[in-house]
């Protein structure tokens, strides 16, 4: 994530968690993909809503976000820690049963992507779930707020994947919805087991 990403988060924090709405409707469709009780590691706590809601659903969640600012309004919601980590930092291996990352690994620079999905698929258990969500386009870019994304095509986001780890299985699916800018935005997910 580029330094002026994680500049607007720490900046932005109290705006941000006080508009995260009311999470990701997707994610319980993940977390079908994990064993009950499972262990689940989230890159891009945010806020978080969605750690919150696989707290209450009996999860074993390790929350993490690289803005420390949203890290600590995030722990002091969830009543526990949830950890500052950039996603170069994430070094477990076979540790869990599910990588949940909701529009965070969208700020990953397209050159270290591989790298990162290397890194999500080795943290993962065999059969393990690995779910992330881009902003759909053709290029990378800065939005109107500062925040560098790395747009992809959905046959892009499939190469990447494919080509990064030896996934058992993956899947990909798009929908409009809404973001934090306002402005309708094409969402492409992906949904990788390991």
């Amino acid at each position: 994530m580029s330094n002026e990403t994680l500049g607007f988060y720490n900046r932005n924090a109290a705006a941000y968690a006080a508009n995260e709405g009311a999470g990701n409707p997707r994610l319980f469709s993940f977390l079908r993909h994990c064993p009950p009780g499972g262990k689940v590691l989230e890159l891009g706590t945010g806020a978080g809503v969605d750690a919150a809601a696989m707290i209450q659903a009996a999860f074993d969640l390790d929350a993490t976000d690289g803005s420390s600012a949203l890290a600590a309004i995030a722990s002091e919601r969830l009543g526990r820690t949830v950890r500052t980590m950039l996603f170069d930092q994430l070094d477990a291996k076979e540790a869990y049963d599910g990588v949940y990352a909701c529009a965070s690994l969208t700020h990953v620079p397209r050159s270290d992507l591989p790298r990162v999905i290397q890194r999500v698929h080795r943290a993962l258990r065999h059969c393990g779930v690995a779910w992330a969500n881009f902003k759909a386009g053709a290029c990378e870019g800065t939005d109107a707020l500062g925040r560098h994304y790395s747009y992809l095509s959905e046959q892009r986001l499939l190469d990447l994947w494919s080509e990064a780890a030896p996934w058992a299985s993956i899947e990909t699916e798009a929908w409009l919805g809404g973001a934090y800018d306002g402005k309708e935005t094409r969402w492409l997910a992906v949904t990788a087991i390991r």
